[in-house]
């Protein structure tokens, strides 16, 4: 099948698309929340040529995502061993950088990391948020090892959903004293660099980590929130899923 095809196939599933920078991971164009579509004619311009842009779907719609990295592939697998667990019968792709995508139906949870024995190995996609996928690729292609072409999206079972950290976030306690104004945007462009730079797996800790970094670092809230709130977009992440990271790494909603 070429790209336009998977594309099309895609829609005629309800799953919105849109285009994505060939051979990256970041959207073509600004809006594409808005803009993602099930449209045939659409999707044909969008995907002229083969094998064209690579192909993003909005998650939180009609599925989430849980994201597990590569390098924790076989903890998880060992831990399903030793557990009894079983991966569930739905929708499973093989990321670019070999990772893989468990589809889900929505679990209630939204823009969470994932953890398992303390450790992160992941994000939940959902609301907000897209996956690239097959035939798509960046440092690999992605791929379907459970298509939903074939099979429908399933409940989550419990312990995937016990992966979601959900632990409540620690705030910074006692004044924060506050840093010269030169200082301060050196740390907060170097924070932002940080997070434009971050892989498909750690976008979102990254994300947490520099917001508060600059919180302890006595940036102004306002101006740390809008920063870096950018360069979590720029990477990939949903408007309401950086919305909802920085506002847990800043203790209070971030305007």
């Amino acid at each position: 099948m070429s790209t336009r095809d998977w594309a099309l196939a895609y829609a005629q599933l309800d799953l919105r698309v849109f285009p994505v920078v060939p051979g990256a991971k970041r959207p073509m164009f600004a809006g594409w929340q808005r803009d993602a579509t099930i449209d045939p004619v659409l999707i044909a311009r969008h995907w002229r040529s083969e094998p064209g842009p690579n192909i993003g779907i909005i998650t939180g719609e009609t599925f989430v995502a849980f994201d597990i990295e590569a390098d924790h592939l076989t903890a998880l697998r060992d831990w399903l061993l030793a557990e009894g667990h079983r991966l569930p019968d739905t929708p499973i792709a093989r990321s670019g950088r070999r990772g893989i995508h468990i589809l889900t139906k929505a679990t209630g949870d939204s823009g969470h990391t994932l953890h398992l024995d303390g450790v992160h190995i992941g994000e939940l996609k959902s609301k907000g948020g897209f996956i690239v996928v097959c035939p798509s690729r960046t440092s690999g292609p992605y791929e379907w090892i459970r298509s939903p072409l074939d099979r429908p999206v399933a409940d989550a079972p419990d312990w995937l959903v016990g992966l979601v950290d959900r632990r409540p976030t620690v705030i910074h306690e006692g004044p924060i004293e506050p840093i010269g104004l030169v200082r301060g945007e050196r740390r907060l462009a170097a924070l932002e660099r940080t997070v434009r730079a971050a892989d498909e797996g750690s976008r979102n800790s990254v994300l947490y980590w520099a917001a508060r970094c600059a919180l302890e670092d006595g940036v102004p809230e306002t101006v740390a929130a809008a920063v870096l709130a950018r360069a979590g977009i720029a990477v990939g992440l949903g408007d309401r899923e950086v919305a909802a990271t920085i506002r847990s790494a800043l203790g209070r909603t971030a305007r």
